[in-house]
């Protein structure tokens, strides 16, 4: 294998950690009519335990670029700790493309996961011990 082809993996095998999945697939959230969960972001992180959720309103079409602007919301990023029934949010992504910062398990835990993730929040908790686990920076 060529030191290019070998870098330009490497490169792919990075990128995919940092935004953790190249792939999307919106689902509705459960209960929800308008309101989107990506099953493929969905997983825990290892160290500690938490479950990274991303949701977004609107009507999809395949990878979030792709939706119909008209009816586009921005993309929210979560990371629930199930067990306190707490959340952490880890800001707003307006192209699909953002991972999340260094030190985003320190944010402030604010109460109700339902409240601020609704029905994708739920679905994640109780699928948290079948979800992928990741190092996460």
């Amino acid at each position: 294998m060529n030191n290019r082809l070998v870098l330009a993996l490497l490169g792919l095998a990075a990128a995919s950690v940092a935004t953790f999945a190249l792939a999307e697939t919106w689902k509705p959230s459960p209960g929800e009519s308008r309101t989107f969960y990506d099953e493929d972001f969905m997983r825990v992180d290892s160290k500690s335990g938490m479950v990274l959720v991303r949701i977004a309103d609107g009507k999809p079409n395949g990878p979030y670029r792709n939706w119909p602007a008209a009816s586009r919301g921005p993309i929210l990023l979560f990371a629930l700790d199930c067990a306190a029934n707490k959340w952490i949010d880890l800001g707003m992504d307006f192209t699909g493309d953002l991972g999340i910062g260094k030190g985003w398990r320190n944010g402030e835990k604010i109460e109700d996961i339902s409240a601020a993730v609704g029905g994708a929040g739920k679905l994640a908790c109780e699928a948290r011990d079948s979800l992928p686990k990741a190092d996460l920076p």
